[in-house]
């Protein structure tokens, strides 16, 4: 069966060095949408390699929609190895 994940707007902004991090306000929105929302963990329940392979995907994508918005999205299994290993 495949879920289905709403949309959810959280204000954040780009931080860091070299705009590398993206933090939101509240800071723990972005985390507890990703760790209670999609990974469906529980308070103190770690996320484990075994989980992210059940559910189907081990990892994000963050898209610049326009200059004030971006676009998360979770993605299949080894998507990330995939682009890794890319030439």
């Amino acid at each position: 069966m495949q879920k289905i994940y709403f949309v959810e707007v959280l204000m954040q902004q780009i931080c860091q060095e070299n705009a590398k991090a993206l933090m939101t306000n509240p800071n723990k929105a972005l985390s507890d949408w990703l760790l209670r929302k999609v990974l469906e963990l529980k308070e103190g329940e770690l996320a484990t390699i075994e989980k992210l392979d059940k559910l189907g995907f081990d990892s994000v994508i963050i898209t610049k929609t326009d200059n004030e918005n971006f676009k998360i999205d979770i993605m299949k299994t080894n998507t990330y190895n995939d682009f890794n290993t890319e030439e």
